[in-house]
C-alpha cells in the first residue's frame, strides 16, 4: 500500500506539473547527485473539512545542516541558490484522475518567494527562504470553491549552491506531523493509511 501511496502522489504531482523548473537553473554542466536529504512541511489546521474562505497553512522550517540518507553525515548546505518546491492543486470532485485547480485557491505568501510558472493554472512554484541557518516556506491557501482536493508538494532536484555548482542534491519533501487524509483520494481505498509512510500529498474537502 506504501508504494501504492507514493505512486499516486507522484502521478499527482506529474499530472498537476512539468518539471521543476529548479533543474533548469544554474550548473547545467554538472549533472552529479552527491546529495540526498530528507526534509518535512506541514499543515495546519490539520483538518479533512473546511469551508470556503478558510485557509490552509503549509509551513516548511529545517536547518541548513541537513544529514545526508545515504552517508548520514551531517552537510552545512546553506547558500543553496533554487530549493524551493512546486506545489500542484487536484479537484477530485468529478473524475478520478485529479483536474487542475489551482485558480480555485487564494494564497498568500509569508515567507519565501514565489516563482512566475507558465503552468500557473496548474501548480504554484516557490523558493525557500533562508534566514538564520534555516530554509524557511510560509503559504496561505484559501479555499474559493466547494470539492474535494489534493495538494502535491513536488520534491527538488538539482539543487544547488552559489559557492558549489557541481555538488548538487536532491530533496525529498514530504509532509510530517500531518494527516494527510489518504482516504478522500478516490484512489486510495484503504481507510487507515495515515498511518503509513509520509509523502507530499494532502487531501481536504471544502464545503
Amino acid at each position: 500500500m506504501a508504494t501504492k501511496i507514493y505512486t499516486i502522489t507522484i502521478l499527482l504531482i506529474i499530472v498537476l506539473t512539468m518539471t521543476f523548473s529548479t533543474c533548469r537553473k544554474g550548473g547545467l554542466g554538472c549533472a552529479n547527485t552527491v546529495y540526498n536529504f530528507q526534509i518535512a512541511a506541514k499543515i495546519r489546521p490539520n483538518l479533512d473539512s473546511i469551508h470556503i474562505g478558510d485557509t490552509i497553512w503549509i509551513e516548511l522550517n529545517t536547518s541548513t545542516n541537513l544529514t545526508d540518507v545515504v552517508s548520514n553525515k551531517i552537510i552545512n548546505y546553506s547558500g543553496a541558490k533554487n530549493l524551493g518546491t512546486l506545489i500542484g492543486f487536484g479537484d477530485y470532485s468529478i473524475l478520478n484522475n485529479p483536474v487542475p485547480s489551482a485558480n480555485n485557491f487564494t494564497t498568500i505568501l509569508i515567507k519565501g518567494k514565489e516563482i512566475n510558472n507558465p503552468n500557473k493554472l496548474q501548480v504554484r512554484e516557490y523558493l525557500f527562504e533562508e534566514q538564520n541557518d534555516r530554509y524557511i516556506l510560509k503559504l496561505g491557501i484559501i479555499a474559493n470553491k466547494k470539492g474535494i482536493f489534493g495538494i502535491g508538494l513536488s520534491n527538488a532536484q538539482n539543487v544547488y549552491r552559489a559557492s558549489d555548482e557541481c555538488s548538487k542534491a536532491f530533496f525529498n519533501i514530504i509532509l510530517q506531523d500531518t494527516r494527510q487524509h489518504y482516504y478522500l483520494n478516490p484512489n486510495i481505498n484503504s481507510s487507515n493509511t495515515d498511518t503509513i509512510k509520509p509523502t507530499g500529498s494532502y487531501y481536504f474537502k471544502v464545503y
